[in-house]
């Protein structure tokens, strides 16, 4: 599975749209198009930003570790999710940028971390 197909997969099943995920990470939504047709790869930030976002590991959405449909994301904390924690640590800017890129109304963070 490539990466524009997991991103899809991902955006679909948290019921995103793409102009939705593009206001999330602060790109457009011919950004996130470009993305899931595999026109363009995203920055480190960006793949950071989704990782976060989509609770998965970044090695996921680079293909190291494979999709696994019937694993509930989110439940488990990989060794990747803990090196991309303490790699967050050491730029507060970046994570502040995440947090500052997510919907201003509590209920519409809400309804992106269903």
């Amino acid at each position: 599975m490539s990466f524009g197909e997991k991103l899809k997969l991902l955006r679909y099943e948290k019921g995103l749209t793409q102009d939705d995920l593009g206001y999330v990470l602060n790109v457009t939504k011919s950004c996130i198009s470009c993305y899931e047709n595999g026109s363009r790869q995203p920055s480190i930030d960006v793949l950071i930003s989704l990782s976060v976002f989509f609770k998965v590991s970044v090695d996921f959405l680079v293909g190291i570790e494979p999709y696994n449909p019937s694993e509930k994301r989110g439940d488990r904390i990989t060794k990747g999710d803990i090196e991309l924690l303490e790699e967050l640590k050491k730029h507060p800017v970046l994570y502040k940028e995440i947090i500052s890129s997510l919907p201003k109304s509590v209920s519409k963070i809400q309804e992106f971390f269903k």
